[in-house]
């Protein structure tokens, strides 16, 4: 793969694999559940780096079953940073969130070193592991590199799913629907092209450094009612969402502050919302086509 590195892809793989059609030949692919130690014994060997992206719930789906988000992601997790340090990785990626692990920010736009206030089970296991990160590198050693994505999209996201507004609501524009607002479209986002989040994963990796949180996301906040705004300039349809009343335990707003990023390793964001959009309305327009 690019930057001479080998990559091996861990999933169980019950769910449609063809995003890694164009690269199968050049990954090797590891079979498994995320609870067996043996499997993921065999996909560690010889790995300096481990991207930890595996997660069993949305926010959505850990708050109908907390329990299950718990043994499902936290506690999994135990063992692969224990199997890790057997295993002799030098670091661990891991995708926070940067959307749900503030709580309702104090401040905006909001930095890494503001208090974490997780509001939903979803927030609370994101910030257990990030814990349970920095007691494995005080005690073994073991490096790694939390990213506090904001709410990353583009194409390849599921449009069908309970997690990614922008192509659930394009899906809905293209069949026709209605995209549905929950509360009056005030609440605010920080959203990030997906091209973007993995350009700056892969920078703060090349940079080698220790032990360390980042924000990653655009540094602007965009309400539910400007996407749909931009969303019919880019899809030339005139929308009519259908607002309904939200009375769930919701974030208002959140924006992620970037500055640290820019300092430490001179990344910006390059794709604006309404390209992002624009490319992400041709996949779903043709999707299935």
């Amino acid at each position: 793969m690019s930057g001479g590195h080998e990559v091996i892809v861990f999933d169980h793989f019950r769910r449609d694999s063809s995003n890694l059609n164009k690269i199968i030949e050049k990954i090797t692919i590891v079979k498994g559940e995320f609870d067996d130690p043996d499997v993921l014994t065999e996909a560690m060997s010889g790995t300096d780096y481990l991207f930890h992206y595996i997660s069993t719930t949305t926010p959505v789906t850990a708050t109908a079953n907390p329990v299950y988000d718990l043994t499902s992601n936290v506690i999994p997790t135990l063992t692969l940073l224990k199997l890790a340090v057997e295993s002799g990785v030098r670091k661990v990626i891991f995708p926070s969130s940067g959307g749900t692990i503030y709580g309702e920010g104090k401040t905006t736009p909001i930095p890494e070193s503001s208090l974490l206030n997780p509001l939903n089970p979803y927030a609370i296991s994101k910030m257990t592991i990030e814990k349970y990160l920095q007691y494995f590198y005080r005690r073994y050693g073991l490096d790694f590199l939390i990213i506090r994505y904001s709410n990353p999209y583009g194409e390849r996201q599921n449009p069908q799913g309970t997690q990614g507004v922008i192509p659930i609501f394009l899906d809905k524009i293209k069949r026709g629907e209605s995209p549905v607002i929950f509360g009056d479209g005030s609440s605010s986002r920080d959203y990030i092209y997906i091209d973007d989040a993995i350009d700056a994963t892969l920078q703060l990796l090349e940079s080698s450094r220790p032990a360390e949180t980042f924000n990653v996301g655009s540094g602007t906040g965009t309400s539910l009612n400007e996407l749909v705004a931009i969303m019919e300039k880019v899809t030339g349809e005139t929308i009519s969402p259908s607002y309904i009343p939200d009375d769930r335990d919701y974030i208002k707003k959140i924006v992620l502050d970037i500055s640290k990023i820019r300092r430490s390793i001179h990344w910006s964001p390059k794709i604006r919302l309404p390209e992002g959009i624009g490319r992400t309305w041709e996949y779903i327009r043709h999707r299935g086509s």
